[in-house]
């Protein structure tokens, strides 16, 4: 230890006697400043990386954790940094087993601490060079000279702080050493330097006095050349404001003018890195800094404006504390440390009030700079010093109070501020500004690049060459040809001019005019210097545009403070007058990158996924909060299109009438329990003052919609974000919900009730969705957004079984509950279908606990058209083939029955003109079995299984008929294509157009859907069995028809062409069954199948009247007349003419007659 402080005495001494001598290039000082500052930066990175990791559980090393090395580790914190493990081994057991991964896990904690001991050494020396060579510093003359001694100094002080408060410092570097001289038998040669580093430290500011007191000269320098910039920079809003600081329209003749001062570069500095400067330099030298009036005032102003201070990213430093203990234990200074309470006091009081009048100044000049320069972007050339001072200014505040936010003090006071009292609620809309003033700049970069070239051309060179002439000969030699070749470079400036070389050339002249023993004194020829720091800033916007934007408005430190940033921007998206500006928040993200450094590679991978992260989350939640605002917009809308319904006029004229018999009676308005609203009241207004719901939500509607649409995408850590995808892909999911939810909810408005399980109706679906797209098409005037195609993704999805997610559809739930609800009560006669009103209608003239829904409300032709208009062709024709399956597995039931009757069927087929034998053949199909109780014999099982198919056939009519009747009004040429093609074929080639007419709705003479599903149902048959059995099954239909005669229920009703149960539906089973299962075995004899039907049922029914006649009250059943009549329209196979000859039609006739009579008779 004694042997180092000797050769740090030798080498000031050394450096003291040949300062005078050394030439002041060989000192490099402006090099050495440049490298060792960026690796003091890199070395803060990875120090900061290491305390963060040793203070958590779950980060730090496994070792410091684990029992069996917890004496080790206790010994080796209680002896350091002497630590003899061979006097120990017993401590040191388990660490010996297991010292090679010791050795590799906290190798690189170890080496960290080893390079900052090298650089703290290497940073000592240049300061101790600097200081020997009494070099003049001034901030307002050689910038970058003074900038990058205070930031070197500044960084070392933070080092040692950071370094101080790791925990686990000494176990980690005592355990890797013991670890280390377990395997190579001696301690690693940097551990004795470092462990007394390690000592020395453990009071940072204490050793820091030692090391930098004697260089108090230079640093005292260079702070009271801060005191005119400091002064000017901190001052109150309201200076601002009087001064006009940031306005390009306070002098309009000189709006054209560039920007010029004799302290260009100082205008942008940043407050908060000269805050660093004055209070960490006070702090390790407090005598002399304090001893100084200039820097004391400067101290003083400093405390007064906060009460914490950045040390690095969110590690701050508790000033006002610190300062305390520091001062209390030096003498001379009790007066000062006696001040400090005074300070902290005003501080705690007036600090907060001082920042809040700033930001609202910034808020106003950053509006007003922004709008201009878009307008005039032409301004940015002369006028960037502006920018650069308002993204600094700014930058700063935001600074201040994110800092201020998580280290505020808490209090005991009644009145006293809180951590949360201090959040502005209009700080997004700052940000918001300096991100439009840093995309501006860079948008229009091509426009600074220009003007500056062409200033530095035609007014920078020329201006210093008439100095240099006016100073030829008062400079060395070196620093004279130096001088030469940068004017020379900047007369003969073109974009291939290495730029770089030449501010480096300038940093050296700075360095080298700064010596004591140079021949040219800088201080006395402010001219020339204050035009070489204009012209090395006109080349900075050149060629370092980009640099200049993140010194002067990077705002990574955010990235830190993740905690902060989700509090605002949700606060900022529950505020309506703030919320467009949310989307600066994801903007943030983007600049998360730049605080990556070169030396700490491991951290790159967490930073970049923490930023898309935090993007991903503030898109997704400004996303949310759009479709909260839009959900309830939608609610709204509903509850207006609720009020144009039938329903709701009812009620209303009901309400009306009830109101005029009060009035009428002269008794008071008990009944009336509501106020009677009329449809539109909402649109009457006398003023904007008073803003209704439906305004605010509309309001707070556009400002979401605006801040989501104030830029098409977002580039993040190479990842590109598009806010417009995020709000669509929540629209889409949006419009699913609310179709999901208003399927299946009882419907408003409605004079029936209905249970949970009954869907809406399809017309009141209908108008909910199309008062939902009507919200979702008004986004159109907020932003521009592909409306259409969340439109066609979601509806399109509705028309199948299952949307992307597997959930139930429009489609599905309407098939499901008209196959297993509707239809299977029409099986059970409860719900009728009537062919003249083409809908199914009620058995019974109320409601039931079977039938607990109006049939009517859901199938006649108005709400099938709403049902296809939001199913579309797709969802029809998904109902078609379940049905269509439906039906095939009915023909498969009807097939076993077939078969199991074979042979009674085939002799009805050979002897249908034998009488006798026919009536066998009926009276064995009407038989019971006797092995079933309550069994249903083949002739009751057929017709029923044919009703039931010809119910189901029915309702597919009518829905095709809707399917008709929408295409005819949305697609007339289509339809009207298909019908000309449809009339230019033969009759032989219509089957061909089938499944293209059952998609358009129109009537083909063949269902492709029911082919398709029996011959899928059917695999197993062979072709000729399955051709025998639907030649016997339309045979056993044609025997068994006179069984209907015998029904109670079969009375026809032919003023709405209804049975009572449901056989009229025959005919149309029987055509399309017949055509389906004869054109599927490829025979071609459709013509004689039915023909051969029609014989027999002919002579079924012309055997049960003659049987009949007998009886003097024996009357033919109309019915059976009327089902073989409409067998013989719907069927394209057979004619009357061939029906007449069988048949007598004046039955038919008959039938009808009578039928008519007695149903006039009955009314």
């Amino acid at each position: 230890m004694f042997e180092n402080a000797n050769c740090s005495i030798n080498f000031k001494l050394y450096h003291s006697v040949m300062v005078y001598q050394m030439d002041p290039g060989q000192a490099k000082l402006s090099e050495k400043l440049m490298i060792l500052n960026d690796r003091a930066k890199g070395m803060l990175t990875r120090i900061y990386n290491i305390k963060k990791a040793c203070s958590e559980q779950k980060s730090k090393p496994s070792f410091l954790s684990d029992k069996s090395l917890e004496s080790a580790i206790k010994h080796i914190v209680k002896k350091f940094p002497i630590v003899d493990t061979r006097s120990n081994m017993s401590t040191f057991n388990h660490a010996n087993a297991i010292k090679d991964d010791i050795i590799k896990n906290l190798s690189l904690y170890y080496y960290t601490f080893a390079d900052l001991l090298d650089l703290k050494d290497h940073i000592m020396q240049l300061l101790t060079l600097m200081d020997a060579c009494q070099c003049q510093l001034d901030i307002t003359i050689n910038h970058e000279l003074t900038a990058s001694y205070l930031n070197l100094v500044a960084t070392l002080v933070s080092l040692m702080w950071l370094l101080s408060r790791v925990d686990d410092r000494k176990a980690v570097l005592g355990l890797f050493n013991a670890a280390y001289d377990l395997n190579h038998g001696q301690s690693e040669p940097s551990f004795p330097r470092l462990g007394q580093m390690i000592i020395d430290y453990d009071n940072p500011f204490k050793k820091l006095q030692e090391d930098l007191g004697p260089l108090n000269r230079l640093m005292l320098s260079a702070l009271q050349s801060l005191a005119s910039v400091y002064t000017r920079r901190n001052v109150t809003g309201d200076m601002w404001r009087k001064h006009q600081i940031l306005s390009l329209t306070s002098s309009p003749s000189q709006m054209m003018y560039a920007a010029q001062t004799e302290t260009i570069t100082c205008e942008y500095l940043s407050l908060d890195v000269m805050d660093r400067w004055i209070i960490l330099c006070t702090l390790v030298c407090p005598t002399h800094m304090l001893g100084d009036t200039t820097v004391s005032t400067l101290w003083g102003q400093s405390l007064h404006m906060g009460l914490s201070l950045r040390i690095f990213r969110d590690e701050v430093m508790m000033i006002h504390p610190t300062a305390q203990s520091i001062l209390d234990n030096i003498k001379g200074l009790s007066k000062k440390a006696a001040e400090l309470k005074e300070m902290a006091s005003i501080a705690m009081n007036d600090c907060v009030s001082i920042h809040a009048d700033r930001r609202r100044f910034l808020r106003c000049s950053l509006r007003e700079m922004t709008t201009i320069l878009k307008e005039q972007p032409g301004l940015l050339g002369p006028k960037i010093l502006f920018v650069w001072m308002a993204l600094s200014f700014a930058r700063d505040e935001i600074i201040w109070l994110l800092r201020h936010l998580e280290s505020w003090p808490a209090s005991s006071k009644k009145n006293a501020l809180k951590g949360e009292d201090l959040l502005d609620r209009q700080l997004p809309e700052l940000i918001h500004y300096v991100l439009e003033l840093r995309d501006l700049v860079m948008k229009y970069s091509s426009v600074v690049h220009n003007y500056h070239l062409q200033y530095v051309n035609g007014y920078d060179c020329h201006i210093l060459s008439e100095l240099m002439c006016s100073l030829s000969g008062q400079m060395g030699e070196t620093e004279g040809m130096i001088m030469t070749d940068l004017l020379r470079d900047l007369s003969s400036l073109s974009v291939d001019t290495d730029l770089a070389a030449m501010r480096l050339d300038w940093f050296r002249l700075q360095a080298a005019w700064a010596m004591s023993n140079s021949c040219f004194s800088i201080s006395s020829n402010r001219k020339l210097t204050v035009a070489m720091n204009a012209s090395m800033f006109h080349l900075k916007m050149i060629d370092h545009l980009e640099e200049t934007v993140r010194e002067t408005s990077d705002l990574s430190i955010y990235c830190f403070y993740s905690r902060q940033m989700e509090i605002q921007w949700k606060t900022c998206i529950e505020m309506p007058i703030q919320c467009r500006f949310a989307l600066s928040f994801a903007r943030l993200c983007s600049h998360f990158r730049d605080s990556l450094h070169d030396l700490c590679p491991e951290e790159k991978n967490h930073i970049i996924e923490k930023s898309l992260a935090l993007c991903n989350s503030v898109l997704d939640e400004m996303a949310r909060a759009t479709i909260t605002v839009v959900d309830r917009l939608a609610e709204y809308e509903l509850r207006l299109a609720e009020q144009t319904t039938p329903s709701h006029v009812a009620s209303t004229i009901a309400l009306q009438m009830a109101r005029v018999k009060l009035d009428e009676s002269g008794g008071k308005k008990k009944g009336v329990v509501n106020e009677m609203r009329m449809a539109g009241e909402e649109s009457v207004r006398v003023d904007r003052v008073n803003m209704s719901l439906a305004d605010k939500l509309q309001n707070n509607l556009v400002e979401l919609c605006c801040g989501l649409s104030s830029v098409s995408s977002l580039i993040v850590s190479d990842h590109i974000f598009c806010p417009r995808e995020y709000l669509s892909q929540q629209l889409e999911s949006l419009l699913f919900d609310l179709i999901s939810r208003a399927m299946t909810a009882s419907p408003s408005g409605g004079t029936t009730p209905s249970p949970p399980s009954t869907p809406r109706r399809p017309s009141q679906l209908l108008l909910i969705v199309q008062a939902y797209m009507a919200v979702f098409q008004n986004m159109d005037s907020a932003m521009t957004i592909d409306m259409t195609r969340i439109f066609n993704r979601t509806l399109l999805q509705q028309t199948q079984p299952q949307d992307v997610r597997g959930r139930e559809t429009i489609t599905s739930l309407y098939t499901k509950w008209y196959l297993e609800v509707m239809l299977r009560r029409a099986s059970n006669g409860l719900i009728l279908y009537s062919q003249h009103m083409r809908q199914m209608i009620s058995a019974t003239q109320s409601l039931t606990p079977e039938v607990s829904f109006l049939p009517e409300q859901y199938t006649d032709p108005h709400e099938l058209r709403a049902l296809v208009l939001l199913i579309g062709p797709y969802g029809v024709k998904f109902l078609s083939e379940r049905l269509a399956w439906h039906v095939a597995s009915q023909i498969g039931e009807l097939n076993k029955v077939v078969l199991e009757n074979r042979e009674v069927l085939h002799r009805a087929r050979t002897q249908f003109d034998h009488p006798e034998e026919m009536k066998k053949v009926y009276e064995m199909l009407c038989k019971l079995p006797k092995d079933q109780k309550n069994g249903t014999s083949a002739a009751d099982a057929i017709m029923q299984r044919m009703v039931i198919i010809g119910e189901i056939f029915s309702f597919r009519h009518s829905v095709s008929s809707a399917l008709k009747d929408v295409l005819d009004k949305r697609l007339p040429y289509l339809t009207a294509t298909f019908r000309n093609l449809r009339e230019s074929l033969s009759q032989d080639a219509l089957p061909l157009l089938s499944e293209m007419g059952s998609s358009l709705g129109e009537s083909v003479p063949l269902d492709s859907a029911l082919v398709s599903a029996i011959r899928t149902q059917s695999v197993q048959m062979q072709a000729d069995e399955h051709y025998l059995a639907s030649c016997l099954l339309m045979i056993g239909v044609a025997v068994c028809l006179p069984r209907l005669a015998v029904a109670p229920l079969s009375c026809y009703r032919p003023l709405v062409r209804v049975s009572l149960n449901n056989c009229h539906c025959l005919p149309l089973a029987v055509v399309t069954v017949s055509s389906a299962l004869f054109f599927l075995h490829g025979k071609e004899d459709s013509h004689l199948r039915m023909r051969e039907f029609i014989a027999i049922s002919s002579s079924s029914i012309l055997r049960m009247c003659k049987e009949d006649s007998s009886r003097e009250d024996a009357i033919l059943p109309p019915i059976l007349p009327i089902i073989l009549d409409q067998i013989v329209n719907g069927s394209p196979f057979v004619s009357h003419d061939e029906l007449s000859t069988c048949f007598p039609y004046d039955l038919v006739l008959t039938s009808y007659r009578s039928s008519y009579q007695h149903e006039l008779g009955t009314a």
